[in-house]
Formats: C-alpha cells, structure tokens, sequence
C-alpha cells in the first residue's frame, strides 16, 4: 500500500505544475512553459499540428496571439511510482489586449502522462480534445 501522504503531495504537485504550465502559456512565457515538460515532452491538441521537444515547444507559445486564458478543473490523478495519469476538464476563453473583457471560448479535456523528476513532477505527454472545431472557429475569427 503506498503511502497517503506521499500520494497528497504527488496530487498536490502535479496540480501546482497544472496551474503553472497555464499562466506560463497565458502570460507568453514561453521558457517557463516548456519547462513544464521533460526535455523530449509532447503536447497534441485538436487543430494544433504535434508538438514534440522544448524548443518546439517555446516556438508554439511564442506563435500564440495573447488572449489565451486556460482554466483546468476537475483533475483525476492516478499515481504509479514515479508515473502518473491525469485527467482534467479545460476551458478556454479569451481576453482583450485592454483586458476590458473576456469571452468564452471552447471546452475540452487534457488526457497527460506526467513522471517524476529530479525538478519535480514534469508532462511527459499532454493531449487536448477540444470540444468543437477548434481550427474552424480560429479561421472564422481571422477572417473577421
């Protein structure tokens, strides 16, 4: 039986590397944002071509229009040693450069593989299924 307090801080940890890889990509940081993955780490999203390793990573937050506001709740986190699964709900809106309003994007979940490392918990492969046709809808706004 593994021990509850350890099994506490794990859930902990990886909720706080949660929260931290969303105000990385919100505010644009694009080095704090791969850092949240392991050097070689993966992030797959609906309308998004794949995006493998650090510095693909940094480009794709450094490519994004600001506005983003990502907003996870509702994680299921399942701990195997230094191995973990997570399952959380996403919501996505969108705020203007004056900050004067937000508007409700689209919804979806994040399906990670996360493993434990000497800098802590990090994503070892994180897939958004966005509710929607995410690459229509970005389409639609551009041409607007």
């Amino acid at each position: 039986m593994s021990d509850p307090v350890q099994r506490l801080v794990d859930q902990l940890e990886i909720r706080e590397l949660t929260a931290r890889y969303n105000r990385a990509f919100d505010d644009g940081d694009a080095e704090a944002y791969a850092a949240t993955f392991v050097p070689d780490g993966e992030m797959h999203a609906t309308g998004v071509p794949n995006t493998v390793g650090r510095d693909a990573l940094k480009e794709l937050v450094r490519l994004t229009p600001y506005g983003i506001v990502h907003i996870t709740t509702d994680p299921v986190i399942e701990i195997d040693g230094d191995r973990a699964i997570q399952r959380c709900t996403l919501i996505v809106a969108n705020r203007h450069e004056d900050r004067s309003a937000v508007q409700f994007g689209t919804t979806g979940r994040y399906e990670d593989e996360l493993v434990r490392t000497p800098d802590g918990w990090r994503f070892k492969k994180r897939v958004a299924v966005l509710d929607g046709d995410v690459a229509q809808q970005a389409a639609q706004e551009a041409a607007q």
